[in-house]
């Protein structure tokens, strides 16, 4: 049996239109692309061990995260021309009966993160010992050396997605969180 024009012309139109309404509907949506969402961190606990093996441990604690209140940060006190390790945390302390240590996640995602430093006064900035799997600088283990006694500062970046080849990865990517601390060296 023969289909006349007309009848293959309606055919042909339903069967195209069909086809367009199936291809679209099974198209990836690429404007909505799935989003890696930033852990809320709380606190910053920076744990110092001098060469003797004493370790001292001072907190940033930022408990409604960036914006709202202002956060709060312990004094840091240490000893002058000493080169200390230290190694940093990251937690989300919102919830007191489920405090979450981001500082795994950190770890696990180590490609996507960069801890960046400045130090200013009798402070060098902290080497960075640890890597990611590229071999390239993490900042979850460094080593800072104090200089002469007096004053200074220290600033802790957490970077989510930096690119780590740029000139200066620290001004590339998200910041997660920001803690600063105002150092004694005696």
């Amino acid at each position: 049996m023969l289909l006349t024009n007309s009848k293959f012309m309606r055919f042909l139109f339903v069967f195209l239109a069909a086809s367009a309404l199936l291809w679209t509907g099974c198209e990836k949506d690429d404007e909505n692309p799935p989003v890696n969402e930033q852990e809320l961190i709380t606190t910053v606990v920076l744990n110092f061990t001098d060469p003797d093996g004493n370790i001292s441990s001072f907190k940033f604690t930022d408990p409604d995260g960036a914006g709202g209140n202002p956060p709060t940060a312990e004094d840091i006190t240490l000893s002058a021309n000493t080169i200390y390790q230290m190694g940093i945390e990251f937690r989300d302390e919102s919830n007191a009966s489920d405090v979450k240590d981001i500082t795994e996640e950190v770890k696990e995602e180590a490609e996507e993160h960069l801890i960046c430093f400045s130090a200013t006064g009798v402070l060098d900035i902290p080497v960075t010992k640890d890597t990611d799997a590229n071999g390239a600088p993490l900042g979850l283990e460094t080593e800072l050396t104090t200089g002469q006694a007096g004053n200074a500062t220290l600033a802790i970046i957490l970077k989510h997605d930096p690119d780590k080849g740029a000139d200066n990865p620290c001004v590339t990517g998200e910041t997660d969180v920001q803690a600063e601390f105002d150092v004694v060296v005696q």
